[in-house]
């Protein structure tokens, strides 16, 4: 007798790989398996329409309906670890550079520019399954999947909890079911806490100040989803399948930057905003010396410095205003994990 399933159950994988273009779904040798904390499924929703408005039926009733396409879309939170943070920043930042040799991988990853690197972003493919196999409650695969936004989030405790990084996607509307891949083991994670944090903004090293309670930083592409003559259909030649995007290119990025600290006779963010002072940014999350995150706004001011609470202590809340530098640009991150061929 079949019984149900418990949410539990889900597994997820994905490309660490690029797909070769939008429509070309990852091979299982460029596919690794993650653990995440939200429970959600992806989004696999038909998109319908009717002919209701046409004319000639002699009446205003709807009498057939038509698929149109497929929204896809998700969510991964993880905790923050070398190589998550690593996958995050080389597709959410959309270019990427490897150097080092096993097991110092770096990847130097900044936003593309659009003139010499154009305005699509690495796709991959994502795939989540319940009891995959011959009793399977859920088996698919979304394909051609690009980063809508990532934040990172420090805040303060000694558990998992206190750093977790979070992507959302989306995807062409492409899904293949069942999958037709096997999923991986899954990837052996080394974390980055929140204790190994260092900050330093605007020339304040806020953890050797021992007042900084928490931050978070993030990029969001705003996702342009193209539908557009000949993007194609969910079954390739099949009209009635339902179309696909052809596309999917960055809108106007936006990044983010906001911290809370304790306040005292020194605290000067409040000055800062007054004075437009601007400087950069350095935040970084350390496992060892083969495995960290480093982030480096080049140019940033603070927009809003307010006076608050937080456990009974003076605090204040700083949304910082990430600015582009005429010589390094806006924003660098520089990933260090033992996987090789992040992205490529």
């Amino acid at each position: 007798m079949p019984t149900p399933a418990r949410i539990q159950e889900q597994l997820v994988a994905f490309g660490f790989k690029k797909q070769a273009d939008i429509a070309t779904a990852n091979i299982l040798a460029g596919i690794w398996r993650l653990n995440k904390l939200n429970a959600g499924l992806a989004k696999v929703d038909l998109a319908t329409e009717d002919d209701s408005a046409e004319l000639g039926k002699g009446h205003e009733f709807a009498t057939t309906v038509f698929k149109t396409n497929w929204n896809v879309g998700g969510s991964l939170e993880k905790y923050a670890s070398a190589e998550w943070a690593a996958w995050a920043m080389v597709f959410g930042l959309g270019k990427s550079a490897k150097t080092g040799t096993p097991p110092n991988y770096v990847y130097t990853c900044t936003p593309p520019a659009p003139v010499t690197d154009g305005i699509e972003l690495p796709y991959f493919s994502f795939l989540e399954t319940i009891r995959q196999g011959g009793s399977a409650i859920l088996d698919r695969m979304a394909v051609g999947c690009a980063i809508e936004d990532v934040m990172i989030d420090v805040s303060s405790g000694p558990g998992r909890a206190a750093s977790k990084i979070t992507a959302n996607f989306v995807g062409s509307g492409k899904v293949t079911e069942p999958s037709t891949i096997t999923l991986p083991d899954a990837t052996a994670e080394k974390l980055l806490p929140s204790a190994s944090l260092a900050a330093t903004i605007i020339g304040v090293d806020y953890v050797n100040l021992k007042n900084i309670i928490s931050l978070k930083m993030g990029w969001k592409n705003n996702l342009k989803v193209g539908f557009f003559p000949g993007s194609g259909f969910q079954t390739g030649g099949d009209a009635t399948t339902g179309a696909i995007a052809g596309r999917l290119e960055v809108g106007q990025r936006v990044p983010s930057l906001s911290f809370i600290a304790r306040m005292d006779s020194a605290s000067a963010e409040r000055t800062k905003v007054l004075a437009l002072t601007t400087g950069t940014a350095v935040i970084s999350l350390t496992y060892d010396t083969n495995n960290s995150l480093a982030v480096t706004f080049q140019k940033v001011g603070f927009s809003v410095a307010e006076i608050g609470e937080n456990d009974g202590l003076v605090s204040i809340s700083v949304e910082a205003r990430p600015l582009y530098h005429a010589t390094n640009g806006l924003i660098s991150a520089v990933a260090k994990c033992n996987i090789d061929a992040i992205g490529e």
